[in-house]
């Protein structure tokens, strides 16, 4: 029987490793990545690496996912394009929400590991770069199909019901958008938190620059702007309603 587990067990995959797992995962090379104690200048860089490794990693995951998602979207499978949309939404929040692990060290610590980042700086980030890259083609795709429909943005929200695949996945694009603008809100609040709201960075980059950034960050700017089209037309339309009750 013992011998019978061992076989179940014993590593099949190429590599050096104990298990499968670890050969498929490559383990071994993944947790090399990071500075050994003695490498360190501070206790805390391990969770400073661990934390933008694994972010990375994350975003890269993403990213791909909004890559497949165009391919699908110009094939006019909406659905699919929206699912893998909402795939990599799940990959993005992690993310966001390790960033406040960062919170978690001191100005004074993280200046003691900031001697050790060189020119390093969030900006530079291949992730967060390649979300922002994948954005318009994504969108610029998405509004390829309303013209191959013949409709307007505010036709597709006016007639959702007729194009309820469509509408759907032009929804899922202003979360990925909305998602984007949340990941720059809480890292612009991490570099005031640590940093300061005043000071040059490790790029000479002010931290303005990131809430310029978040500012002028907007994807899908006519998703955004068809809600102030809705509000004011059924605004007018309760203007129009109240005053054919008045003359009545």
């Amino acid at each position: 029987m013992a011998s019978d587990r061992n076989e179940v067990t014993k590593p099949i995959l190429p590599g050096t490793a104990a298990s499968d797992y670890e050969r498929y995962l490559r383990t071994d090379e993944l947790l090399a990545l990071q500075k050994r104690p003695e490498e360190m200048l501070h206790p805390d860089e391990l969770t400073f690496q661990v934390v933008h490794q694994s972010s990375e990693l994350l975003m890269k995951g993403a990213a791909w996912e909004m890559t497949r998602a165009r391919d699908y979207i110009e094939a006019g499978e909406y659905d699919r394009a929206a699912r893998l949309i909402r795939r990599g939404l799940k990959l993005l929040e992690p993310p966001i929400e390790l960033l406040r692990v960062l919170e978690t060290i001191t100005p004074y610590e993280y200046h003691v590991i900031r001697a050790g980042l060189g020119h390093g700086s969030g900006l530079d980030s291949p992730g967060f770069v390649a979300l922002l890259h994948i954005g318009p083609p994504l969108g610029e795709s998405f509004m390829a199909q309303l013209q191959k429909h013949g409709i307007s943005v505010d036709d597709l929200y006016c007639r959702h019901d007729e194009f309820r695949s469509l509408h759907d996945l032009a929804e899922e694009l202003l979360d990925f958008d909305e998602r984007l603008q949340a990941f720059r809100f809480h890292h612009l609040k991490l570099a005031q938190r640590i940093i300061g709201g005043e000071v040059v960075g490790t790029m000479g980059t002010p931290v303005e620059i990131l809430q310029q950034r978040m500012e002028r960050g907007t994807l899908y700017k006519a998703l955004w702007e068809v809600r102030n089209e809705i509000t004011a037309k059924m605004n007018a339309q309760m203007a129009e309603d109240a005053k054919g009750h008045g003359r009545s």
